[in-house]
């Protein structure tokens, strides 16, 4: 950001103080916009977005402590710059002025080339930090679309005859999930939820998704896939103190069976084609923090035409409402069974519609993965 490209907007009650900092400003290549209050400078600069904001604390009615607090609670002018502008030196009054935003303090009567220096500084450091933010969201961008490239579409295997919703709240999700084929007409379906959204999150899904492809070969019985998996992970969140919850689907076509394989995580929705639905619930150990696991795998009949629905918690653990888990899952297991007669591409995408596009945003990332036998 140039000087003669910035806008420094200055409120003070006094109008000679107003007029004295727009004749030191402006002859140095800046743009004022003045404000005789802090509600009227509030107002200007949420529809100008200036680069700095010089601000008098000793004002009538609404001071420059809460003109101050007031800004940097509203996003939209929360990363503007401060400097307060006042006759108080005391050490008190700077704390006070420090611990509402501000990044400085110029003192009355004021010094051209202190005025100057200060403002020019302050500019080089927002400079520096909106560039810093911007090549971060370069970054969270490619991780993102990588993490995204990753994940197995369902037109990449229409044999498996699944699909899926798949949101992340951040720019890079703990959320995974991945499809394979272990022998003719038997297919795994794998959903994990692990534990933070940061970067080393986004790097470990995908050593989780080698580990899956690994392990989950032919005759891989389901319980010993998760163990594979779980050996892999343990080191990869031993200093970090992450986990990661998992549940696993094996569908036998031929033998019309399911087997599921928990780790801590949600209970799968099982919707039959006679529209009876039930939830098939298996106990087992998260994983990244055990040696050896205890998972209790489960195995069901199946018949044509029944679905499956797998699901991690941010799709009934609703941001802003008063529903519980168990309350999320009934609410998730009735709009399975409404959504029966639709296609199932159709079906998941009215149910995360229903879920996320009405006003009960998640807090975290989701996954709806449905299986039609």
């Amino acid at each position: 950001m140039s000087e003669s490209e910035s806008t420094i907007l200055i409120v003070d009650d006094s109008q000679l103080n107003v007029t004295l900092l727009d004749a030191i400003l402006r002859p140095a290549g800046y743009r004022t916009l003045k404000a005789l209050s802090g509600q009227e400078g509030r107002r200007l600069a949420q529809q100008h977005q200036p680069a700095m904001i010089l601000l008098d604390i000793t004002m009538p009615g609404e001071d420059g402590f809460t003109t101050c607090r007031i800004l940097k609670s509203d996003p939209r002018t929360a990363d503007i710059p401060v400097i307060f502008i006042s006759a108080l030196t005391g050490a008190e009054s700077k704390v006070s002025g420090f611990s509402t935003g501000a990044v400085d303090y110029i003192t009355k009567p004021f010094e051209r080339t202190e005025v100057l220096a200060r403002v020019a500084l302050h500019l080089q450091m927002r400079e520096r930090f909106v560039a810093a933010v911007q090549k971060q969201h370069q970054i969270l961008d490619k991780l993102k679309r990588a993490q995204h490239g990753m994940l197995v579409k369902p037109e990449d295997m229409p044999e498996a005859t699944f699909a899926v919703c798949y949101r992340a709240v951040h720019s890079v999700g703990g959320d995974f999930y991945d499809v394979c084929t272990t022998k003719d007409d038997c297919y795994a379906y794998f959903v994990a939820d692990v534990s933070g959204h940061d970067l080393e999150t986004s790097f470990n899904t995908s050593a989780i998704k080698a580990l899956f492809q690994q392990s989950a070969g032919v005759d891989s019985l389901p319980e010993e896939v998760l163990r594979a998996i779980n050996r892999g992970v343990i080191p990869l969140f031993y200093c970090s103190g992450m986990h990661m919850t998992a549940c696993l689907v094996h569908l036998d076509r031929r033998l019309a069976t399911v087997t599921l394989v928990n780790a801590g995580h949600l209970p799968v929705i099982h919707l039959s084609v006679d529209g009876t639905v039930e939830l098939i619930e298996a106990e087992g150990d998260i994983l990244g923090v055990f040696d050896e696991l205890v998972l209790h795998p489960i195995t069901k009949n199946v018949r044509r035409g029944d679905r499956l629905f797998i699901y991690t918690d941010g799709l009934v653990e609703l941001h802003g409402e008063s529903l519980n888990r168990k309350d999320g899952i009934d609410t998730l297991s009735s709009l399975c069974h409404e959504t029966a007669a639709l296609p199932l591409r159709e079906a998941i995408t009215a149910i995360c519609s229903r879920i996320c596009d009405a006003g009960s945003m998640p807090a975290d990332d989701i996954i709806l993965l449905g299986v039609e036998v």
